[in-house]
């Protein structure tokens, strides 16, 4: 019989307790997260992060799984593990506290303490501190060495000697003093580098690197690479007396030898070491010369050589405008790529780095008061001026990968302006790449808001491609093996794979027995794919999923598909959850640990999947979210995961993953315990509820009560909506200032209903579909009796502040309502600019969230009635607007829109605008000011509490900054 564990262990021992408080928003500073998890490689050992969910001092735990205890470091964050188990290397950081009083002092930057490196040794429970930090390296798959860099020391300001001379004529006069060097001392600072650090962990020796810029670790063998700006009197590894010349440098510990590679003063901003150690690249310019276009020239090393050698010149052939005939300019050279890092394939057989074309150089010769500064737009481009301007710097970073086979010592380049994007298989060593385009349908993105594509097939030891799909607008995979590409083709709603060696597509879904689309995409476009759960080890076979289940399906549509789980029936997804972070392909006799959601009641469970046998074991559930990334240890059967409900804080958890096949219960305890402070709070419970649209269909939502909710009394209710959220029953939400929602248990502490609807679009008429399922949901609590049908508010942000600007013009049940960057006038915001994006509205409206279905001059009716600016002069509600003047999704204009019709009708309205913010309020300072305007806002309408003086007068410019209105206004209201 299989077991269920239902963790009433982790229910708060708070439900029992007495004489509870209600929140305040002075308490949400004692909440904090759980953050940077990490496992030993044997189990043994869990470390993770507890840090306030608003501002102050993290502090690092560590659990000894043996001895059941924990120790605390204050300050201390970002640790990792030695890979043999034996330390905790991790940063310390300062007070708070501290650096803000020295800036209050206006310390300088450079001049405010720097993190500590913290070194705690596991077995003996000694913690050695490093000052003046600047990075550390942990090596992934090696132990015994550490690679750190710190700041040297300040000098002390040399101290004048005041004294006067004396003089003595009966002495020898001295000889005159030699005359100083006017050369300033070479200083660490980011130009010339940093001291680096590398010590031996077992024997404590170490030795210094001065003025590094640059280092590297090879993956699997102790070796690294460096780049020193050379000349350090401290640099003394292994007395070699070329350690102080500039120049990049190889360290073998194995052999305890430091070798200079290349030796020569310059620039190399990029270093490489391939996977074993054995070999380095690296982009140099050695060019003294003041040229404004670098020559920049690859470099290549392998053990057995004494130095490096240039494998890439700026005279390299394979660089000639003949070669990449699509450059627009007039140089005849394109050139290596200062940044497109050099990587090598898994097996160092490939060498992977970019070249670029020139750049487009300016006339320094003119004035400031000479120079042309125009924008122009030509409706031609492919892309809006905006979007090219978002995109400016990474396109002027951009490089075409070219391929060196080490081997052969010869150049195969693989991108260009035709074919600029490139997707390898992850150890790079297949003979095969995606090579995709999306220039002939980069204008589409203005109506569409996807990217469309033609895939190639590159071959990486010709070069050349081969045209496998056009128009696709999905991203296609790569197998493992590097033997099929697949991808989801929208139009089809089907899977396709391509065989690379007989060239077939093989069409692999076709919707008869299941659906492999969306079954509930409510956008006016083509539905989404649900994903792929990985490939089976030699791409035997690719793992899909439908809606609820894992499918393994032949890339050569030669077997028939095989359904592996069994949760269509019973409304249950089934997920795969990888827990190994460098698994490439599946094993076909692996066991694989699900994680399954009950589209029904919504709640969770985790279970295993044995492939071999089809078997799946059940582990527990009931009532609980569980964690979609827990992280199991390297060599051994344990792993950290989390669990959580609206009461039970998500805290880490130990697990031991089963060793036979036939074990059905987990073993597993809690280890952390964040947030014992909450049994002194009202909390409050969540539910699931159902009611029947106002088109007759059953919809669903989550309501949110307080702890001691009494049925025969009546509540204020808050409504907060988006699209859909009752997925998210058992989600805990700690209280937090949020950048634009309510937090429903800061409200439901504070004796608030909150009540969340399901929203279902039709296309055409967004907001009448959110009027109707939100307005059938509120009614039908109100039937109930215990909301007080006079204090209901309605409060979303972005699409849920659309929806309630719209929702406000068609009825006047709300007593409130709060809309956060709502767009006001659906004509005006189609032609507007998402500024972080540079991407025209347009493609919103036609094809997905804001729902219209075509363009305004197809639906011109549909854009005004579903415009709340229109019909302002229906609203009965007061309205509390927030909108940023950074706002790089809906443009701020909006809110000024619905502010000043609203005002001009002299119907109640407030703006918010938090400047230089963007969608929503970032900051923390105005995180807290927000909400915490927001809540007097309701508790104005909704408990009868004083109106602020910022609701009763405003605060005018004079006193922005200064003072916040906060206090209760004087005339008492």
């Amino acid at each position: 019989m299989k077991r269920f564990f239902f963790l009433l262990l982790l229910a708060p021992i708070s439900l029992f307790s007495q004489n509870k408080k209600p929140l305040d928003h002075a308490d949400v500073h004692r909440w904090r997260k759980i953050e940077q998890s990490k496992i030993s490689n044997d189990g043994q050992w869990v470390a993770w992060v507890q840090a306030p969910v608003t501002e102050g001092d993290p502090a690092l735990h560590l659990w000894n799984a043996g001895t059941k205890q924990a120790k605390i470091f204050p300050r201390a964050t970002e640790a990792r593990f030695s890979e043999d188990n034996k330390l905790l290397i991790f940063k310390i950081k300062p007070s708070l506290d501290t650096l803000k009083a020295q800036r209050r002092r206006k310390v300088k930057d450079d001049d405010l303490p720097k993190d500590t490196l913290g070194i705690f040794t596991l077995s003996t429970g000694q913690l050695e501190k490093i000052p003046r930090l600047k990075n550390v390296s942990v090596p992934e798959k090696w132990s015994g060495w550490l690679f750190f860099q710190i700041e040297g020391e300040k000098p002390a300001p040399a101290k004048k000697d005041t004294a006067a001379a004396k003089t003595d004529s009966t002495k020898t006069v001295a000889k005159p003093a030699a005359k100083k060097s006017n050369k300033k001392p070479k200083k660490e600072d980011k130009e010339n580098g940093y001291r680096l650090i590398v010590r031996n962990t077992a024997t404590g020796w170490q030795d210094t690197f001065a003025y590094v810029l640059n280092f590297t670790l090879a993956e699997k063998n102790k070796r690294a690479l460096l780049h020193t700006t050379g000349k350090g009197d401290t640099m003394t590894f292994g007395a070699n007396p070329n350690a102080g010349i500039p120049g990049i440098y190889f360290i073998d510990l194995e052999r305890w030898n430091l070798k200079p590679i290349f030796r020569s003063k310059g620039k190399y901003p990029q270093i490489a070491l391939d996977k074993l150690g054995n070999q380095a690249a690296f982009v140099a310019d050695t060019d003294t010369t003041k040229a404004r276009v670098r020559p920049f020239q690859l470099c290549y090393w392998e053990i057995q050589q004494d130095s490096a050698k240039a494998i890439a010149t700026p005279q390299s052939d394979f660089l000639s405008k003949s070669n990449n005939p699509t450059t627009n300019s007039a140089n005849n050279q394109w050139m290596l790529s200062e940044h497109s890092r050099p990587v090598f394939s898994d097996d160092g057989s490939k060498l992977y780095f970019g070249i670029a074309p020139p750049p487009v150089l300016n006339d320094t010769t003119l004035l400031p008061e000479e120079i042309v500064n125009v924008e122009v737009w030509n409706w031609q481009d492919k892309r809006l001026y905006t979007q090219q301007e978002t995109r400016l710097e990474s396109d002027k970073k951009r490089a075409y990968p070219v391929l060196w086979r080490v081997p052969e010592k010869r150049f195969v380049q693989l991108g260009s302006p035709d074919l600029p994007e490139l997707r390898f298989q992850e150890q790079r060593d297949a003979e095969l790449a995606l090579g995709f385009t999306e220039e002939p349908y980069a204008h589409l993105l203005t109506s569409e808001g996807t990217a469309h594509k033609d895939l190639y097939a590159v071959d990486l030891k010709t070069g050349d491609k081969k045209l496998i799909v056009k128009d696709l607008r999905c991203n296609p995979r790569l197998s493992p093996a590097g033997k099929y590409i697949a991808w989801w083709s929208d139009p089809d709603t089907a899977w396709f794979a391509w065989n690379a060696r007989t060239g077939v597509t093989n069409r692999l879904t076709d919707n008869r027995t299941v659906n492999f689309f969306n079954e509930e995409n409510d956008v006016p476009d083509y539905p989404n794919e649900h994903g792929i759960a990985g490939w089976l080890e030699g791409d035997a076979a690719i793992l899909i999923y439908d809606k609820y289940d894992i499918w393994k399906i032949d890339p050569d549509g030669k077997k028939k598909p095989e359904c592996l789980t069994n949760g269509r029936q019973l409304q249950l997804t089934h997920r795969y959850l990888k827990l190994d972070p460098e698994e490439r392909s599946i094993e076909p006799d692996a066991q694989l640990l699900l994680h399954v959601f009950s589209q029904r009641s919504k709640d969770e469970i985790y279970t295993w999947l044995d492939l071999k046998t089809g078997k799946t074991n059940a582990w527990f559930g009931g009532g609980f979210a569980y964690s979609k990334q827990p992280i199991k240890a390297k060599n051994a059967n344990i792993f950290i995961f989390t669990t959580e409900n609206f009461e039970t804080f998500p805290d880490l958890h130990l697990g031991k993953v089963p060793d036979t096949k036939n074990e059905e219960v987990l073993d597993f305890e809690q280890i952390s315990n964040a947030n014992p402070q909450q049994s002194e709070y009202k909390w409050g419970s969540i539910e699931l509820v159902e009611w029947t649209s106002l088109s007759g269909e059953k919809r669903s939502g989550l309501l949110v009560k307080p702890e001691d909710f009494d049925p025969a009394k009546q509540y204020p209710m808050i409504v907060n909506f988006y699209e859909k959220l009752s997925d998210g029953l058992h989600q805990h939400r700690s209280p937090d200032f949020h950048r634009s929602q309510i937090n429903w248990t800061f409200y439901a502490s504070r004796g608030y209903l909150v009540f969340a609807p399901d929203i279902h679009y039709r296309t055409g008429y967004p907001g009448e579909s959110a009027y109707n399922d939100i307005m059938s949901g509120v009614t039908s609590l109100i039937a109930t009796g215990f909301v007080d049908p006079k204090r209901v508010a309605l409060q979303g942000h972005s699409w849920g502040g659309y929806q309630a600007a719209y929702i406000v013009t068609r009825t006047n049940l709300f007593k409130c309502a709060e809309a956060g960057a709502p767009v006001a006038n659906m004509t005006s915001a189609y032609g507007g600019i998402r500024w972080e994006s540079g991407l025209s509205r347009a493609f919103q409206y036609e094809h997905q969230q804001s729902r219209i279905g075509g363009t305004l001059w197809e639906y011109p009716l549909r854009f005004l009635e579903n415009s709340p600016l229109f019909t302002l002069d229906k609203v009965e509600t007061p309205l509390l607007i927030l909108h940023n003047d950074k706002d790089g999704a809906v443009p701020w204009y909006q809110g000024i829109e619905l502010f000043t019709g609203l005002r001009r009708l002299g119907k109640p309205a407030w703006m918010l605008n938090y400047n230089d913010e963007p969608h929503w309020p970032v900051k923390l300072q105005n995180r807290i000011d927000f909400q915490t305007r927001m809540a007097q806002f309701f508790d104005y309408y909704l408990l009868g509490a004083p109106m602020p003086r910022w609701m009763d007068r405003g605060i005018p410019p004079v006193e922005k900054g200064i003072l916040q209105g906060l206090e209760p206004a004087s005339n008492g209201q």
